[in-house]
């Protein structure tokens, strides 16, 4: 991949003003967090546990009473406060997850899901990650790898939409960064929906975007049209995503 091509992550502003309708739209996000959490350790295995790029909670949930001390950090603040709302029992705090403040060794375990696939540098963040991790202490990402969103890409070539990473690209990536016994596994999904309409509702609801720039209304109308009359039928309308998990040690 070019260094062009690189994606861009979401802006903390358009998380925080989806914050308060993001758990009606991410029903995909809690679907993988459910998936990547069959591979967190058993209850005590590791005492303190941080969570990267927690958003509302979905993956933090799946944390609790595995750990003496949980820390669930996001960029949005607003996404913060409902995360602390609901799961008051980790310890919640604004924090950018590409540029960690906290000293070398300082976490027992980390974790993130539904986060690593916006990195503009996925091998110098996870640098970051390891640093902060204990010697033998574990990571477990969740992340939408290649070929996430097949039917959107075929349609809008134009617009490139976000260049996924494939798994190779990923295990590279994580090896790379001084991470051992990197364990990967994939899963692909298919959501279908009312029609085209109704899922970039619920794509564009969680706050993260695909595309590198908003599209004209006519393109948009054009694209919407397209979707649903090649991929639709009597069930919906399709769209597909893949997910993987890694576990690694530091």
């Amino acid at each position: 991949m070019s260094a062009d091509r690189q994606p861009t992550p979401p802006a903390r502003a358009a998380f925080d003003r989806k914050a308060g309708d993001y758990d009606a739209h991410a029903h995909v996000q809690r679907e993988t967090a459910a998936w990547v959490a069959e591979w967190l350790p058993p209850a005590g295995a590791f005492a303190s546990c941080l969570e990267l790029g927690a958003g509302t909670g979905n993956f933090t949930r799946h944390l609790a009473g595995r750990f003496a001390r949980i820390e669930a950090g996001d960029i949005a603040p607003a996404m913060v406060a409902r995360g602390r709302a609901s799961l008051p029992a980790a310890g919640w705090t604004v924090r950018d997850a590409w540029r960690p403040a906290d000293a070398d060794g300082a976490w027992d375990f980390s974790c993130s899901c539904s986060l690593l696939q916006w990195a503009p540098d996925p091998t110098a963040v996870l640098k970051e990650w390891r640093r902060m991790l204990r010697p033998g202490g574990r990571h477990l990402s969740g992340i939408y790898i290649e070929p996430s969103l097949p039917e959107l890409g075929a349609l809008m070539p134009e617009s490139r939409p976000f260049p996924w990473r494939s798994a190779e690209a990923w295990r590279d990536a994580f090896t790379a960064a001084g991470f051992a016994d990197v364990r990967l596994e994939v899963r692909t999904r298919r959501h279908v929906y009312p029609g085209a309409r109704a899922f970039l509702r619920q794509l564009h609801g969680t706050g993260a975007t695909v595309m590198n720039e908003p599209l004209p209304p006519g393109r948009l109308r054009a694209l919407l049209r397209d979707y649903d009359r090649v991929y639709g039928g009597p069930e919906g309308t399709p769209a597909t995503w893949t997910y993987c998990r890694v576990g690694c040690v530091a």
